[in-house]
């Protein structure tokens, strides 16, 4: 979880920050200039990332490319001290997290990054490139709006071979989001009419509710059925002065795009599409429950739905085979049994389930090798399950 707001600062360019340039591996590409102090391969493949993440982030912004006045900066460290070192010298203080400065000259303003684990990188990466997207077009954009879209999009999987990041639904908050709605936290919700003019220190000092809230009304606004909230969305972007300070975009965007609908509507509305929301593990669940009412139709449903939200999830392919070979589709529910092996599920539940589907299928030879290696891998729980298995198998030939 974070603890600070993305730091964007406002700041006048200092020679002792860019010093060092001439000495980095650098890179260019259409919107971005890339500096490593590593490689210029590694330089090259940033670039190419920030392209990627350019287009996820206009899919939502819609902004006239034309319009950037220079290349967007990214400057890559070697490893997290030199990264704290350079920020210390700039503003003195230390981060654990990625940083984007904003200068005064444009050109200047600079994302800063360091080596992650990969899922963490592109998360960071994501997050902070997008604050820097929108402050190239709109230099005070609103709180909520700067990190909801950014959270809201930080969750995207890059594809390196396609060099393009596909969206991911970011349910990290929906908990907290949840709870604060159903009153089961001290501080609730903040009103949305306060949100969306709070300044950067009032959302400072309730981060436990800001991040929640502030995501989850941009995936509202986006991603619900109606189209007057999608609606808002678009007008909330069109809004926004690009030279206006942040108290002057907040209440435009209030009074210009929020007009559609009242306070009371707008809360209950957005209430109730959060609290439906559902999560990769909540449709699991349903899919679970479904199969045990032998549900297969809506428990297929489910667990497709999960899937679509984590398609890494063994367990929701393994319970997919089971309603496969509810149905007596057997080939079917061996490639999801596969599948399911594939994503982590372990070789004692699979080879027991694959030696079952062969013994119901009426191939007896696998269903004795595959009922074996079940036992093999996991005697304690398969083991006498499998001997009296054997036993019918035995007696049947």
């Amino acid at each position: 979880m974070r603890k600070f707001l993305s730091l964007a600062v406002f700041l006048c360019a200092s020679t002792i920050a860019f010093a060092q340039d001439a000495t980095l591996f650098t890179a260019e590409s259409d919107h971005y200039r890339v500096f490593s102090e590593t490689s210029r391969s590694q330089a090259e493949q940033i670039a190419q990332r920030m392209e990627a993440a350019l287009r996820l982030y206009n899919d939502v912004f819609h902004f006239d490319l034309s319009a950037l006045s220079t290349r967007m900066r990214v400057r890559v460290f070697r490893d997290a001290d030199g990264f704290n070192a350079y920020l210390v010298s700039v503003l003195s203080q230390t981060r654990t997290d990625f940083v984007f400065i904003a200068w005064s000259d444009p050109e200047k303003s600079e994302l800063l990054c360091f080596p992650k684990e990969e899922k963490s990188f592109t998360a960071s990466l994501l997050h902070q490139g997008c604050i820097q997207f929108l402050k190239a077009f709109v230099a005070n954009p609103p709180i909520w709006l700067r990190e909801g879209v950014a959270t809201y999009l930080d969750g995207a999987v890059y594809d390196a071979k396609a060099g393009q990041f596909t969206l991911k639904p970011n349910f990290l908050w929906l908990d907290g989001l949840k709870a604060a709605f159903r009153g089961e936290t001290p501080a609730g919700v903040i009103p949305v009419s306060d949100l969306l003019t709070l300044s950067r220190e009032a959302a400072q000092a309730q981060l436990d509710v800001f991040y929640p809230e502030a995501w989850g009304l941009v995936h509202f606004l986006i991603t619900s059925p109606d189209r007057v909230y999608n609606r808002i969305f678009w007008d909330a972007i069109g809004s926004l002065d690009p030279k206006g300070t942040l108290e002057e975009n907040s209440l435009r965007l209030r009074t210009r795009a929020f007009s559609w609908v009242t306070d009371q509507k707008f809360r209950q509305d957005f209430e109730a599409y959060v609290l439906s929301v559902k999560t990769a593990d909540d449709l699991l669940r349903d899919g679970v429950d479904l199969y045990g009412k032998a549900d297969l139709a809506k428990s297929e449903d489910s667990l497709t739905r999960a899937l679509e939200l984590e398609p890494e999830n063994g367990v929701a392919w393994y319970y997919l085979g089971l309603v496969a070979y509810s149905r007596k589709e057997y080939a079917k529910a061996e490639d999801l049994y596969l599948k399911s092996f594939q994503f982590g599920t372990s070789a004692g539940v699979i080879n027991y389930a694959l030696g079952v589907n062969s013994f119901a299928s009426g191939n007896s030879a696998d269903a004795v090798k595959y009922l074996n290696f079940s036992k093999k891998s996991d005697q304690a729980t398969y083991g006498d399950k499998v001997d009296t298995l054997l036993k019918r198998i035995s007696a049947g030939k």
